[in-house]
């Protein structure tokens, strides 16, 4: 009979690749580490090959430990999907939801939304994460969340997509900057200030790039990690950004708002999940939820 790995054998051996070292994947998993090194030893031992490169600083999976990692996320979410098919059965508005969001979104849509689950779906409990758009879609996929709130349009293949709402953009400005008064602002005009951006690898980037009719590798004068950082950057007079309409009464300081001419750039707020997951009615229930508490 083929031997074959536990499926706790399989989470030492993601949380090992995942976090790049025994002993933080012994953390992870609360478990000590000569227990966990045991185990995957003992995997190395059934499958008859090395799955990870040992060194001072960490362990890197071999051409094997990839290739069971990869099947170990897949294995592990059909499991979870498992479990939340009997939780969907027993009782569809209940248990743990991981949800993520994106960094431009999460401090504005996120305080709204747990307070409404509180008080509508007490038996719900939420578990957040945020992280970039790319990161969300990967952890969707391997399972190891099940819910993310997401900028779009957004391409990404495997999810489901269910948009919730548009958002205009606005023409933030140092007090001073041209474009600070007048009529409303055209995008080409926001394109010719050389707008500042956020780094690459955000969402809003290629927003506002779009909003402005910019090519989606267009340089930035100054680029940012957060929208905190970008409006700092606009109240000490080194150029204008585009900001979301739910980010302005929390981050907006000694700057000018302007309005942009219709048609108004916007971004749309939506959710991702697996297409597989058991859990679409409670998912769409919190989608209604972003809406009506809407920032």
């Amino acid at each position: 009979m083929t031997w074959l790995p536990t499926v706790r054998q399989l989470e030492y051996v993601v949380a090992v690749a995942e976090t790049g070292g025994f002993g933080r994947a012994a953390q992870r998993t609360a478990v000590s580490q000569p227990a966990l090194s045991k185990q995957i030893k003992e995997v190395e031992a059934g499958l008859g090959l090395p799955l990870f490169e040992r060194g001072p600083r960490g362990a890197t999976p071999t051409p094997a430990g990839e290739l069971l990692v990869v099947r170990a996320r897949r294995v592990l979410a059909e499991l979870q999907e498992l479990g939340d098919e009997a939780s969907a059965l027993r009782d569809p508005f209940a248990g743990i939801v991981r949800l993520g969001a994106i960094p431009t979104l999460a401090p504005y849509v996120l305080p709204g939304l747990v307070h409404a689950v509180r008080a509508e779906l007490p038996r719900l409990e939420l578990r957040l994460i945020e992280e970039q758009t790319d990161v969300l879609g990967e952890r969707l996929r391997e399972g190891s969340m099940d819910l993310a709130i997401v900028a779009l349009p957004y391409a990404q293949k495997g999810v489901r997509v269910l948009g919730l709402y548009e958002e205009p953009f606005y023409l933030v400005t140092p007090p001073e900057h041209p474009l600070a008064s007048g009529p409303p602002v055209l995008p080409a005009d926001a394109a010719k200030a050389g707008p500042l951006l956020l780094r690459h690898g955000h969402c809003l980037r290629g927003h506002a790039l779009a909003a402005c009719g910019l090519a989606p590798s267009a340089d930035s004068p100054l680029e940012a990690s957060s929208l905190s950082t970008l409006l700092l950057m606009v109240e000490q007079g080194l150029g204008p950004t585009l900001v979301p309409e739910m980010a302005l009464p929390r981050e907006t300081g000694r700057v000018a708002v302007r309005p942009f001419a219709a048609p108004v750039p916007s971004r749309g707020v939506g959710l991702w999940w697996r297409p597989s997951s058991p859990r679409s009615p409670l998912f769409e229930r919190l989608g209604e939820l972003l809406v009506r508490f809407r920032p």
